[in-house]
């Protein structure tokens, strides 16, 4: 049931505040209708009752003293609408009553009266009149009671239009009172989930006194991490610049050496340290934001980066498509001089060459992207291991904390990436090996 209910249910707080405004005001107008309904049917019911019951006293005292001629003049006055006098003959409808009112108006009739009456009710042709029978001067009687004396009269239109009018009002002014605590909840929850990819966004305070303090926590919250995350900034550059000086030291010492084995083993170990403090600090240098970067032609960037590769003598082949030539992306000529460099060296260091790089379109979304796509013909990385090798510091295998690396290649990529607006993917490469793509919105 509860499952139902929720399926059935509105899945936001403005649709489910709505329908509770709804559903408390129906029950009130229908608790209200009732209470209206039962008091007029009750007043109407008295009313007749005492019309009745003073009819009948009138007829018992006058019809013994009025002689034949007079009764007959009698029983032949009355309109169709009126209540009408009727001796006891053929006409009188036989069918007993079934519904409330006659059977409460015979009942209150006796207990006023003092005797007892009969209640027939009248032929559909005789638009369902009552008929009052009672004793007066040994003979019976009957009074005629026309449907529209004994039907409560409907509530009139204009109550109706009052009504509707009022609930329309009761509803305006209830979605103006939820928009004005939803709206406010809304823009914290964006500013809440910005936050969770990476992208702090603090938020105006404002709606109720509990929704401002939450905002003002959240921005509070906000300035807090920064702080948090700037200390460690600061902290990881000096770190990494300090090991720089050590290590030209030892190059120094090294270069003093004058066995060659000794000097391969300890060139290797610097070299895998250079690389780590460089990794550090392209890291750190990622996650700084300088504002919306300038848009440029990627792809004259890539093709001067893949060329500086080459000069290297690294194994790299480059294909740009013709759509792709001309596009703009919004990034920082060193940001994607640091994308490109740690997706060739991730690819070349635990993949295998030769390694391709491809620039095309794609559409999403309604907006033209940029797809970036390095792959390698090495053993690739499993499905299940493609999102942790994502993160930071992520070691996917014992083997690579003595190559020189510490994790931060494809962390420094992602990081850059969501500083533009894009994503990185991994997948299996045709053929073998691992394809990285980069996708990054065209400006």
């Amino acid at each position: 049931m509860r499952q139902l209910l929720r399926r059935l249910l509105p899945s936001s707080l403005a649709s489910r505040t709505v329908l509770l405004v709804i559903a408390v005001i129906i029950v009130t107008e229908v608790a209200t209708f009732s209470l209206i309904g039962n008091f007029r049917r009750n007043a109407h019911l008295s009313q007749t009752v005492q019309l009745i019951a003073g009819q009948v006293q009138l007829w018992q005292t006058l019809l013994p003293q009025l002689d034949a001629e007079s009764r007959r003049r009698l029983a032949a006055d009355g309109g169709e609408h009126e209540l009408q006098l009727r001796p006891d003959d053929s006409k009188v409808p036989e069918q007993q009553p079934h519904f409330r009112f006659a059977r409460r108006l015979a009942d209150d009739l006796v207990g006023r009266l003092g005797s007892s009456v009969l209640v027939r009710h009248g032929r559909p042709w005789q638009a369902g009149s009552l008929w009052i029978g009672f004793m007066a001067g040994g003979e019976r009687w009957w009074l005629v009671l026309p449907s529209p004396r004994f039907e409560p009269q409907a509530l009139p239109a204009d109550l109706w239009l009052g009504l509707a009018v009022t609930l329309a009002a009761v509803l305006l002014i209830a979605g103006m009172f939820v928009r004005g605590i939803v709206g406010p909840l809304a823009r914290l929850g964006e500013a809440v989930a910005a936050t969770g990819d990476g992208a702090a966004r603090t938020v105006t305070p404002t709606g109720p006194r509990e929704v401002r303090q939450l905002a003002e926590r959240h921005n509070t919250m906000l300035d807090q991490l920064a702080s948090a995350a700037a200390e460690r900034r600061e902290m990881l550059a000096g770190l990494t610049h300090d090991l720089r000086a050590p290590l030209a030291r030892l190059r120094l010492r090294l270069a003093l050496l004058e066995s060659d084995a000794e000097r391969i083993g300890l060139a290797r170990d610097i070299d895998d340290m250079e690389r780590i403090v460089g990794q550090c600090l392209a890291f750190l240098r990622s996650d700084e934001t300088t504002g919306t970067p300038t848009p440029v032609a990627i792809a004259d960037l890539l093709r001067s980066e893949i060329a500086r590769h080459r000069e290297l003598g690294r194994p790299l082949a480059l294909e740009v498509s013709e759509a792709a030539a001309a596009c703009r992306v919004a990034i920082d000529a060193g940001n994607l001089q640091r994308l490109l460099d740690n997706l060739i060296n991730n690819a070349l260091q635990h993949g295998a060459p030769p390694v391709e790089v491809a620039l095309g379109l794609a559409g999403g979304a309604g907006a033209t992207i940029a797809s970036l796509r390095v792959r390698d013909h090495g053993p690739g990385i499993a499905g299940s291991d493609r999102g942790r090798a994502l993160e930071p510091f992520a070691q996917l295998e014992a083997a690579r904390t003595t190559d020189g690396s510490c994790g931060l290649g494809l962390a420094i990529v992602r990081r850059i990436a969501a500083s533009c607006g894009g994503e990185v993917l991994l997948s299996d490469a045709p053929g073998g090996g691992l394809e990285v793509v980069v996708r990054l919105p065209t400006r």
